[in-house]
């Protein structure tokens, strides 16, 4: 696959990413500026948040978009690139006709869902 098709399948996916989350967004009185999607290939995290989404969204995210992705080691590069950030650190990652997946750390899945039981009382 050439660099430039690479690149435009990833692009597809932090779009995707984006979008989802404006949507969400607005709910919370978000507009469109408030979540941007970074350049290809700019250092940083892929989604970019106003101080204003990120009160609603604390997350790092990094999205791949790959047939044969190492989830394991991609998570942990990740991971270890913002592990000073209190964000929650995701890989958003899919492929060709698949379904898109998230993945966490299994102590930050335990905290949302213990913050989501207590919410639920």
């Amino acid at each position: 696959m050439q660099s430039a098709s690479r690149k435009k399948k990833g692009r597809k996916l932090q779009n995707k990413v984006r979008d989802d989350l404006r949507e969400m967004g607005k709910e919370f009185g978000l507009v469109d500026d408030d979540l941007c999607a970074r350049q290809m290939g700019g250092a940083g995290v892929d989604i970019i948040c106003s101080p204003s989404a990120r009160r609603v969204f604390p997350f790092d995210i990094e999205c791949k978009n790959q047939e044969a992705l190492n989830v394991f080691a991609e998570f942990t590069k990740h991971y270890a690139k913002y592990k000073k950030t209190k964000n929650l650190k995701l890989l958003i990652h899919s492929k060709n006709h698949s379904d898109t997946l998230v993945t966490m750390r299994w102590k930050t899945f335990l905290n949302l869902f213990g913050t989501y039981l207590d919410g639920k009382e």
